[in-house]
């Protein structure tokens, strides 16, 4: 597709957890496992009606046509590699963080533009280790149909480059990991991942 069009997309972010650092360490070794992680990840995609627009180094960028199909694609991922980390040695094991969303997106020469995907980019960021961060518009567009996977909020994050603080989601993939983990624990390891949660009632936009 060579013409330019603006649609409404549900639109997702991976990455490897520490992945540069890897590839300082065994360079070798690190192309091996990111070749791992796409036999594991690339078919789950395609089996859950996943579009791959394009990879980046360890980065998967890819769209969906609903978002809950992009949601439950993100909880198969991450149950997916719990399973196999549990019976790897440590070697061999890698986590991955998500980030998901749904907005309006600039499509042009087979790839996607536009301020909704770089908010992507930025959510996947902040997404714990081996979790699954949603934005506000993508946990509101699946109104009644979220009933198969459990949410927490993280709070307003201000994002690198994104003027406005955003509400995020933390997805869990069952109720066991949600249980689990507070509200507060969950506050207390995002600030200790970097994470700038604001009070949105008192936060000024820069």
């Amino acid at each position: 597709m060579s013409e330019t069009d603006i649609i409404r997309s549900t639109i997702m972010f991976t990455d490897i957890v520490g992945y540069s650092s890897m590839v300082s360490r065994d360079e070798k070794g690190a192309m091996k496992l990111l070749s791992m992680h796409d036999k594991i990840i690339e078919p789950i995609l395609s089996d859950h009606g996943g579009q791959i627009i394009k990879k980046i180094g360890d980065s998967i960028f890819a769209r969906f046509k609903s978002p809950v199909e992009g949601i439950d694609t993100a909880i198969k991922i991450q149950k997916k590699l719990k399973k196999r980390n549990s019976i790897s040695d440590s070697q061999h094991k890698f986590q991955i963080r998500i980030g998901i969303h749904t907005g309006s997106v600039i499509e042009k020469n087979n790839d996607l533009f536009g301020h909704d995907v770089n908010l992507c980019s930025r959510i996947e960021s902040i997404a714990p280790r081996g979790g699954i961060a949603a934005s506000n518009e993508i946990i509101n567009a699946c109104g009644e149909d979220n009933s198969s996977f459990s949410i927490r909020k993280m709070g307003h994050v201000k994002l690198k480059n994104i003027p406005t603080p955003q509400q995020i989601y933390k997805i869990y993939p069952d109720s066991q990991e949600y249980d689990a983990e507070t509200p507060k624990s969950l506050g207390r390891r995002m600030r200790e991942n970097g994470v700038n949660i604001v009070n949105i009632d008192k936060y000024k936009a820069e």
